[in-house]
């Protein structure tokens, strides 16, 4: 699989050292910094064309403006698809919490494996090395549905899933992973920094072939 969407936040704030529990239903977090980048992807159709995925940051105006019934070129060589990203930290007193959120504006035509991630410091580490995931997508026809099966991994200095895209003709379609971090160090944590990162397969992928992946300290899905 070849990353071909990539994005990242940046954060800097206080660790409180404080040791609770903390759950998939706990909902007292309080957000302490959020950020949403919007990005437009530019994908050959077809496997023996030498180019391969082109991903543009661009504004949030262009992003809304975007003509979703005109997503691929004359001739039909390439597709266009618009995605957006929000990443988010959250704190509970105990624990915090770094969130990566992905949506769809249009939904791309190649549903394989996907891979999403989050890339953090080596001050801290992931609670418990428990991560989650949900996948939540609409038809076209009506029916909206969630799903949590996924496929995650930890590693020193991040944590990602890989998961299957859904099939059939959607009009909505988003993933949202997230896992708690605590102190990895006993010395005083000052900054702490959370990276998002996804990774669009173009191609069909297996399952195993999906899980060939890391997440380094800034995010990268490799």
């Amino acid at each position: 699989m070849k990353k071909k969407y990539f994005a990242f936040l940046l954060v800097s704030l206080f660790f409180i050292p404080v040791f609770a529990s903390a759950t998939e239903v706990n909902d007292d977090f309080a957000l302490i910094s959020k950020e949403t980048k919007y990005y437009k992807t530019i994908t050959p159709l077809f496997s023996s064309m030498d180019s391969q995925s082109i991903t543009y940051e661009i504004s949030k105006d262009e992003f809304d403006a975007a003509d979703l019934e005109n997503t691929r070129s004359n001739p039909t060589t390439y597709e266009t698809t618009y995605k957006s990203m929000t990443s988010s930290i959250s704190a509970n007193g105990s624990y915090y919490r770094y969130k990566n959120v992905l949506s769809w504006k249009n939904m791309p035509s190649t549903r394989s494996y996907d891979i999403i991630g989050i890339g953090f410091l080596p001050s801290v580490k992931v609670h418990n090395n428990t991560t989650y995931f949900s996948q939540y997508y609409c038809y076209t026809a009506g029916g909206c549905y969630t799903t949590t099966t996924n496929y995650p991994q930890v590693f020193s200095a991040g944590a990602g899933t890989s998961f299957a895209l859904p099939t059939g003709s959607l009009i909505q379609l988003k993933e949202t992973f997230y896992f708690d971090v605590e102190k990895n160090t006993s010395n005083t944590i000052s900054t702490q920094k959370a990276y998002a990162d996804y990774s669009h397969a173009t191609s069909t992928v297996s399952l195993n072939d999906s899980k060939k992946y890391d997440v380094d300290g800034t995010g990268a899905i490799f």
